[in-house]
């Protein structure tokens, strides 16, 4: 082997690597910066791209430090992703099924919408984006006769929210301190009884500090929810599980169900570029309760894949 073919190798394979070691720094990353923000939104995939090549260009040129140093590394990436793909192992006796739906400023196909309620048998979906005139084509469709229970504030452009229920909806109200509607209920479910209801969508981050700003707010919404209560929290989160700012409201007994169920790795935006989804911002928070399926699902006209959980 040249020395040329060497210097290269382990040039190709030293820079994989700091991209890689840089990916999983963002994980755990405090700072609320666009550039940080956006690299930690990506940071899986630039952790198994760069680990790969490290490992396969030090492996070529036999550059065996290098190479163990790229193992490391990725071992420590597998660690942190790996409870992603760890199911918990319960059982639910009576599934409640729960699904959030960001429409793109109301131009998302409401009928795909209705078609994933009622095949799904779903008992509550909440919608962002959701603008007057999209909120009267839902009601068009059949969804008003199978989640007849409503809690609906549409708004022009992104600022609407909207949460759908087949069960009886109370205490409803709309948060202080949010750009974009935040809604809250509380549902009264037959097997369940009183499950509170949050239906989020805090701004994205392109404005750092209000976007880190509206998450705490979501934690301490979720915080002051007594104890006995179960939670669901749904929507889009503007944030992945790779965002130490998003990690902080999985506290107190909160769980992200796409953890719990085990769904491993499940972008939902944007899904109207050329490429496929590469950040999972939309979720659902449970406490008190469990998850054995979470799934995305497409809704035609929309930039995000609907997301759906199976709890209990």
């Amino acid at each position: 082997m040249s020395d040329a073919l060497r210097r290269t190798g382990v040039v190709v394979g030293t820079v994989a690597l700091v991209g890689a070691v840089g990916a999983l720094a963002m994980r755990y990353w405090p700072g609320s910066h666009t550039v940080t923000i956006a690299a930690a939104s990506v940071s899986p995939i630039v952790l198994l791209v760069g680990c790969a090549v490290a490992v396969t260009a030090f492996a070529a040129v036999r550059a065996w430090i290098g190479f163990g140093v790229a193992v490391v590394v990725a071992a420590a990436g597998v660690a942190v992703q790996a409870p992603l793909y760890l199911a918990d192992d319960r059982s639910i006796e009576r599934p409640l099924t729960v699904v959030s739906a960001n429409i793109q400023l109301g131009t998302g196909d409401v009928d795909d919408l209705a078609e994933l309620v009622r095949t799904r048998d779903v008992d509550v979906l909440a919608v962002q984006e959701i603008t007057p005139e999209a909120a009267l084509r839902i009601r068009q469709t059949s969804i008003a006769e199978d989640l007849p229970h409503d809690f609906v504030r549409p708004a022009a452009l992104a600022y609407g929210t909207a949460v759908y229920s087949r069960h009886p909806l109370s205490q409803t109200a709309v948060l202080e301190g949010f750009a974009l509607t935040t809604l809250t209920a509380v549902a009264t479910v037959p097997g369940h009884g009183e499950v509170q209801v949050f239906a989020v969508h805090p701004v994205p981050p392109t404005h750092p500090e209000d976007w880190a700003e509206e998450l705490d707010r979501i934690g301490a919404a979720l915080s002051s929810v007594p104890s006995t209560r179960s939670v669901v929290a749904l929507g889009d989160f503007n944030a992945t599980t790779d965002h130490v700012q998003f990690r902080r409201l999985l506290s107190g007994g909160y769980r992200d169900a796409g953890e719990a169920a085990g769904a491993g790795w499940l972008p939902t935006y944007p899904t109207d570029k050329r490429y496929p989804p590469l950040v999972g911002i939309d979720h659902i928070v449970v406490r008190g309760l469990t998850a054995t399926e979470v799934s995305s699902h497409e809704i035609s006209g929309a930039d995000h894949r609907a997301i759906l959980a199976e709890i209990g």
